[in-house]
């Protein structure tokens, strides 16, 4: 695979500058097949910060505040219900 080249590399190669150094770290399908998805458990619900626990980390998303979480389904993902206010 050739290496990457961006489309401004003429403009610096006018500048008499150095390209940029690209590492490959793979094509998009191979990154894809690598990706998995992480466990999740101890859902958390504080003001409008959605967090818990994932075999990678903590994780941490903010929400609207017109939802409220209800426990999780059986994937271990949360049941948000959304309020009127």
């Amino acid at each position: 695979m050739p290496p990457y080249q961006p489309e401004d590399t003429e403009f610096i190669k006018s500048l008499e500058a150095d390209a940029p150094k690209f590492t490959v770290h793979g094509l998009p399908e191979d990154i894809r097949q690598r990706l998995r998805t992480a466990k999740t458990w101890n859902w958390k619900l504080n003001g409008t910060e959605l967090s818990c626990e994932t075999d990678l980390g903590p994780l941490v998303q903010q929400i609207p505040p017109n939802y409220v979480c209800h426990g999780t389904d059986a994937k271990g993902m949360p049941i948000l219900k959304k309020i009127n206010l």
